[in-house]
């Protein structure tokens, strides 16, 4: 059985490092001013594309528009991220056949 008695900082629960501020306040940077465009639109606005021509709510055109923006941010860096990994492998690849033929070894 342990006796040792438990001082107050033993007892004390960590804190929060306060890490998540900043993003939280960016996010509120960026999607304040959405909101608000949005809701500041409620008319209907005729949306054309590919030769078809309907008609929709504005503040649905808007959230469309930003979603598929996010969407094609995130397939963009994927994207890139894939290539310079690709690119990395192969310049490792050819690095590690340049050894291996000058014999030098790996």
């Amino acid at each position: 059985m342990d006796t040792t008695p438990q001082t107050p900082a033993d007892a004390q629960q960590p804190t929060p490092s306060g890490r998540g501020i900043g993003p939280a306040l960016l996010l509120a940077i960026v999607v304040t001013p959405i909101v608000i465009l949005i809701v500041s639109n409620p008319d209907s606005a005729t949306v054309a594309w590919a030769n078809w021509d309907w008609e929709a709510p504005m503040w649905l055109v808007l959230s469309a528009t930003f979603l598929a923006g996010i969407i094609g941010g995130k397939l963009f860096g994927w994207l890139w991220r894939t290539w310079q990994r690709r690119k990395r492998r192969l310049v490792n690849e050819r690095d590690a056949t340049r050894r291996l033929v000058s014999g030098q070894g790996g």
